[in-house]
């Protein structure tokens, strides 16, 4: 009976002991993150402050309207964004008003004058597309004396003897545009009668060099497509062929484009492709 008693005593001082260490730090830490709170709080009253300050300063700052003519206000405004300024931008006056230090006023300004200036006008393009024909039998028909180079190329790389212009599509754009065409041509050949129908269509076409003697025109995703009528055996079948690609093209200098098969591969539509800038 006394050894309980005194073990309970015993553990009782431990206990005591122990709250007495830990109570210090539980103290502690309570003061610790009290101070935090207080020093972040005096961070955020100064920052509040700092704006308040920054804010006054801006509304010393003189304004001033800049009148846009050409150049579109609101990249304008993006750009004088890098000024540190308080720009507000409206599209229909074509105004852009500025709130900054007269320095910066100034700057803005000359940047305006260089900026904001007419853009020359977009070239316009010219595509000429030819249309030819080729068979493994010699023609009597005579060629466009402007297509002989060119005949004389394709029959030194490909088995064909005869060639036919089948007609010439023509075709203008501004620089950076595109265009289509549509239409009728001729039969495909002397044993139908039904004509044949296609769409030529550009996506955009650009020109890729300024040089006058090296002007190079870049043409995107150009297409061209036929509905034709082929006779085959005792009747006459429709068929559709198509050409499709990208290109650049020298300024006139002719280029081969495409070949497409047609009546079982015997004859063949050649594309010519000639692409002229005019200023």
């Amino acid at each position: 009976m006394e050894a309980n008693v005194k073990l309970r005593i015993s553990c009782a001082y431990l206990i005591f002991g122990l709250l007495f260490i830990v109570a210090p730090l539980v103290s502690g830490q309570d003061a610790a993150e009290k101070r935090a709170q207080e020093l972040q709080a005096r961070a955020e009253q100064a920052e509040r402050r700092d704006q308040e300050q920054a804010k006054a300063a801006t509304q010393q700052w003189p304004v001033r309207l800049f009148q846009v003519k050409y150049a579109n206000v609101y990249q304008l405004a993006k750009v004088f964004n890098a000024f540190g300024a308080l720009i507000n931008a409206d599209g229909d006056l074509k105004v852009i008003s500025v709130r900054a230090p007269q320095p910066v006023l100034d700057a803005i300004d000359e940047a305006l004058k260089r900026l904001d200036v007419p853009q020359p006008p977009a070239k316009n393009i010219e595509l000429n597309a030819y249309l030819i024909t080729a068979s493994p039998q010699s023609s009597a028909a005579p060629l466009p004396a402007e297509l002989e180079p060119v005949v004389k190329q394709l029959k030194s790389v490909f088995s064909y003897q005869g060639f036919k212009l089948l007609g010439t599509l023509s075709l203008r754009g501004r620089d950076g545009s595109g265009g289509s065409v549509n239409g009728v041509l001729p039969p495909m050949t002397a044993d139908v009668q039904r004509p044949a129908t296609y769409q030529f269509r550009v996506h955009s076409m650009a020109v890729t060099s300024d040089d006058n003697k090296t002007r190079v025109v870049r043409i995107n995703d150009l297409a061209l497509a036929l509905r034709i009528t082929v006779h085959t055996g005792p009747g006459e079948v429709n068929e559709d062929v198509s050409i499709g690609t990208s290109v650049d093209a020298r300024e006139g200098q002719k280029v081969v484009v495409g070949k497409a098969n047609i009546d079982n591969a015997d004859n063949a539509l050649i594309l010519v492709l000639t692409a002229k800038v005019i200023d």
